[in-house]
């Protein structure tokens, strides 16, 4: 692996951290005289959670990934293409020369060595052991997120479970898919053993035993193992921790961040600590300001997503803003479909990158759904199915489905459901790709865009490939 990807010395994140170390110089911290107290201990696994807001994850780069390369949102038709790395995304022309791949792979290796670190060397720390084996928990749940993004992503990946501490033995090659799943696994199962229900106060937003399950059922919906993503996803529902807001809308409000819908989410702060949100910055349109401010259009919805919600379904435009040359603010005339993110909306905020909107990882909804998909791949005409999913779709405002659906007339509907429920929450190239229906949805939303079977997985960033020697790229590129 690159040295910039996996040598994160602990004198290194130290200084990309002071804002939870400020307390000591920063050039007395070493790995000798650090891990001392339980302190010492929280601050460390702050770190582990630290690159979630970053540009190079949920602070942008996912939205890219997740958004702009499927059938949901599309730059173009009267808009600005000139981010040439994110029009590549968008249609298909990237390459493993392609800057976001590695941006993004060094963010969640950062964010893996930093877990690492915990893992060895808190256990050493004297003090209260279950805040100690708490702490070691989220850091094995952190780890398994971050391998569960890369191995969607890229497939089989460097699996690292130690912390690097020198630039020695760096050339480490791909393990396989399978033995990437076997540590997430083990690392959820590890997590879901030890971390609490809830939090309260600021250690809200912390990962908790039912965000290890939710990913559990997740990995195993991924996997096609229906009868484990079932019972998973059941014990989250079971547990009585989570529920859905009577609203759609209530789900996004700034007031309800880590409420009854959550389960897990990436941290925002507006208020100008360097912690905000940007997506209310990057997802509004350039034409419409808010306390002064023009946004950036990311995220540009198509017309065909639009059009795929019902004239009666709640969430279209709780989801979606569509402006027009004649409102105000007015879109201009050069823009073929205006509709625009809406969902994620800081009428406070006083920049772009100062938003309070947390993002929603894992929304309640989504356990539900993954709930209802895995009972009919079960036994199709699952009554519990078309209970779970009936009540995604009262909340929205649509009737019960017709109980009569054949297996994969079922299957369809709960995909479907899945990109009116969850748009812009960083789920559809996922489940495209899982569903091997990514190249038909594309090609339904523009068939211009030429996307192939390769495209199933990303390239392993060039970069990565000219300093490791042992790594192999993706078939295609």
């Amino acid at each position: 692996m690159k040295k910039s990807t996996t040598l994160f010395l602990f004198s290194l994140w130290v200084l990309t951290s002071c804002d939870v170390l400020e307390q000591k110089p920063e050039s007395s911290f070493t790995p000798a005289n650090f891990y001392k107290n339980a302190e010492d201990a929280k601050a460390a696994v702050s770190t582990v959670y630290d690159p979630l807001n970053s540009s190079d994850l949920y602070g942008q780069i996912m939205w890219i990934i997740q958004d702009q390369a499927t059938d949901d949102a599309e730059w173009g038709g009267g808009r600005s293409t000139a981010n040439q790395a994110k029009n590549d995304l968008d249609k298909y022309t990237f390459t493993p020369a392609t800057t976001t791949f590695q941006s993004l792979w060094s963010a969640v290796y950062r964010g893996i060595n930093r877990a690492n670190t915990v893992i060895d060397r808190v256990p050493a720390i004297p003090m209260d052991n279950e805040l100690k084996n708490r702490y070691i928990a989220e850091a094995k749940f952190m780890r398994a997120f971050y391998y569960f993004t890369l191995v969607r992503l890229f497939g089989g990946v460097p699996l690292v479970t130690a912390e690097t501490t020198s630039l020695n033995n760096l050339a480490i090659p791909r393990a396989s898919v399978d033995e990437v799943y076997n540590q997430i696994i083990q690392d959820f199962t590890d997590a879901e053993g030890v971390l609490p229900a809830t939090y309260t106060g600021a250690d809200r937003g912390r990962a908790t035993r039912g965000a290890a399950k939710a990913f559990l059922a997740k990995v195993y919906l991924t996997r096609q193992e229906w009868a484990k993503a079932a019972a998973k996803a059941k014990e989250v529902i079971d547990s009585g921790t989570y529920d859905l807001w009577t609203n759609y809308a209530d789900a996004f409000l700034i007031s309800n961040k880590n409420g009854k819908e959550a389960v897990f989410e990436m941290q925002a702060l507006g208020g100008g600590f360097g912690e905000g949100s940007w997506m209310q910055g990057y997802m509004r349109p350039n034409f419409d300001r808010v306390n002064g401010i023009a946004g950036f259009g990311d995220d540009p919805v198509t017309e065909n997503l639009y059009k795929t919600y019902s004239e009666d379904d709640k969430r279209r435009n709780v989801t979606i803003r569509l402006y027009s040359a004649t409102t105000t603010p007015a879109a201009p005339a050069s823009v073929a479909f205006p509709g625009y993110v809406y969902k994620y909306l800081d009428p406070s905020a006083t920049a772009n990158g100062d938003g309070s909107n947390n993002y929603p990882i894992i929304r309640y909804a989504d356990v539900l759904l993954m709930y209802a998909e895995a009972l009919n791949e079960i036994s199709a005409g699952n009554p519990e199915a078309y209970a779970t999913i009936n009540r995604i779709r009262s909340r929205a405002g649509l009737p019960d489905l017709a109980p009569t659906l054949s297996q994969a007339e079922f299957r369809d509907s709960v995909l479907l459901e899945r990109r009116l429920e969850l748009a812009f929450e960083g789920h559809r190239w996922y489940d495209l790709a899982r569903t091997k229906r990514l190249i038909s949805a594309m090609n339904a939303q523009n068939p211009t865009i030429k996307v192939e079977e390769r495209h199933y997985l990303f390239p392993i960033p060039q970069t990565e490939i000219d300093v490791n020697p042992a790594l192999v790229q993706n078939t295609g590129y």
